[in-house]
């Protein structure tokens, strides 16, 4: 297992936990703009001096946007007080931020474009596919140029981090024994299938018609996709189910933890195969396999150096906050609002 990055943006994962009321956020999180959902408040162009470096609205005003949606789509709007611990909160992350890429350049650190590649890879895998990924960026208003200066930027961090706070950390061969042995369920997994489905309901006050009229809409879904329809678009365009907007996916599963028929067709076909229509009590739907991870069980000796690096990730996360006071005490910072 390569070691990975300590403080990745991540986009698609993050929007999702970016900013918690009485919780902490990922230092680093970042996300995109959304139209619907603007924030109330009014804040100034620039924010703070940070040295000599103005830190503009334009930084946090993304993430802010995007924290204004997620709760107003939970149906908790934010006041205007809320708003503003937000921004303010959004704010000290963007110049953590700053001050740890200043301290890169400081010490020399670079990044190599091959590196950046390797992490965008990463990333793609967590997709259903690489069009899938590209979609997203774009529904965040994000490039791939964009999100790619956005890993850089973390890379530069995580070495920061590393090459201050790693250096000397010792981890014994007794700590990772019994890391292995309080956490047997980290090193051993069961096989899993990722799936995605479309549903066309059908309604039960229309009898036997209305249910050949459902039968007959999905057959005509499938003949796209076996025409070389995309599954996901079609899945967002006709899907009459909450997994329509994600394109129809379920996610990684293991056999026993999905709904029956989903399981038994998911481990039966191959990934990129699209089964036949069948019918459930929701309606009829069809299943498109798009992943799978083999099963393993861990030991000891094959996972000795990844527990080694897990512990000392771990004591490098331990030392970041005190690290990023220091830094934020010779820094001459002023906030604006």
């Amino acid at each position: 297992m390569k070691r990975s990055i300590l403080f990745k943006t991540l986009f698609f994962l993050l929007i999702t936990t970016l900013w918690t009321f009485g919780a902490v956020s990922g230092v680093w999180a970042h996300g995109g703009h959304d139209h619907k959902a603007e924030p109330s408040i009014s804040l100034p162009d620039v924010l703070a001096k940070v040295n000599e470096t103005d830190i503009k609205k334009s930084l946090i005003w993304p993430g802010l946007t995007q924290t204004v949606k997620r709760y107003k789509d939970r149906g908790i709007p934010l006041t205007r007080a809320q708003e503003k611990v937000a921004a303010k909160k959004l704010l000290q992350d963007q110049i953590n931020r700053h001050l740890l890429l200043k301290k890169a350049d400081t010490m020399g650190i670079q990044v190599s474009s091959d590196k950046v590649d390797e992490e965008i890879d990463t990333v793609k895998k967590q997709f259903p596919s690489e069009k899938e990924f590209l979609k997203q960026l774009k529904l965040k208003e994000m490039t791939l140029q964009q999100y790619q200066q956005e890993l850089k930027e973390d890379i530069l961090i995580d070495a920061v981090f590393r090459r201050e706070l790693g250096q000397g950390i010792k981890v014994t061969d007794q700590q990772i024994e019994d890391y292995f042995k309080k956490n047997p369920l980290k090193f051993s997994s069961e096989e899993q299938r990722r799936a995605s489905v479309i549903l066309i309901k059908v309604n039960p006050k229309a009898g036997s018609a209305g249910d050949r009229k459902a039968r007959k809409s999905l057959q005509k879904i499938l003949d796209k996709l076996k025409k070389g329809g995309d599954f996901a678009e079609l899945a967002r365009l006709h899907s009459q189910d909450s997994l329509g907007k994600r394109g129809g996916d379920l996610g990684f599963f293991t056999k026993d933890r999905m709904f029956g028929p989903f399981s038994k067709l998911a481990f039966k076909l191959k990934v990129g195969q699209v089964s036949e229509i069948f019918r459930t009590k929701h309606g009829y739907q069809i299943l498109k396999v798009t992943g799978k991870k083999e099963g393993k069980k861990g030991t000891l000796e094959n996972e000795k150096e990844n527990i080694r690096k897990l512990l000392i990730d771990r004591e490098i996360k331990t030392k970041s906050h005190p690290y990023l006071e220091a830094l934020r005490k010779k820094a001459d910072i002023k906030i604006y609002f």
